[in-house]
């Protein structure tokens, strides 16, 4: 059986086998594998496993010796929850800073007045002076940070509710970038997040 569960950022593949002994089962579970990476399909898994987003995180993080950080604004620390939820976490987290208000931006990640002034607290360049300064004052390898309208006020036509900007920076590349999402407050704290931990992960990779 084969079950197909669409989120915000993707679609979830749930393969149900059944199989007389252990060795049947792994023998099912490898020949599936294979019949999906032999497919364009192979090109938009990110994993295959019953592992979450957060314990694919920790593991490849441990593995190369990475750490990490957070500089969050609308997800209020919810990166971070979800993170150190998972066993081991310790070994590569190395905290968040909770910048919800402009003069935490400014005083804590270094955040320029003039950033704020002319782009706004949700933007591109806020989401990247972020980043820079959480990787600096955490003193991690990868840091990553969200800066959004979780609504339901505070949007406007050029940044509507949904509207988060997500930054990275690492010894590779600092970037950031403004995604669009769709729901009420709880529900899009919980998108921003699932968008910024896998741009974490994706940053994982490159290293």
């Amino acid at each position: 059986q084969v079950s197909s569960l669409p989120h915000p950022l993707g679609v979830n593949i749930g393969i149900d086998l059944k199989a007389g002994n252990q060795r049947e089962l792994e023998k099912k579970e490898n020949e599936i594998i294979q019949l999906v990476q032999a497919t364009e399909l192979n090109d938009y898994i990110w994993h295959i496993g019953n592992e979450s987003l957060e314990e694919v995180i920790i593991s490849e993080a441990m593995n190369k010796k990475l750490t990490i950080g957070f500089a969050e604004s609308c997800t209020g620390g919810l990166l971070a929850s979800r993170i150190t939820d998972i066993s081991g976490s310790s070994s590569v987290f190395w905290g968040s800073i909770v910048s919800y208000a402009n003069q935490v931006k400014e005083g804590s990640l270094g955040v320029k007045s003039e950033t704020l002034k002319n782009h706004g607290a949700v933007s591109k360049e806020t989401a990247l002076e972020m980043a820079m300064g959480a990787r600096k004052n955490l003193a991690v390898d990868i840091a990553v940070t969200t800066t959004g309208i979780a609504g339901p006020g505070g949007g406007s036509k050029e940044k509507p509710v949904g509207t988060i900007g997500i930054g990275v920076a690492s010894k590779l590349a600092d970037s950031s970038e403004l995604y669009h999402f769709k729901g009420n407050r709880l529900s899009l704290k919980r998108t921003f997040s699932e968008a910024a931990l896998m741009i974490l992960l994706e940053e994982i990779r490159k290293h």
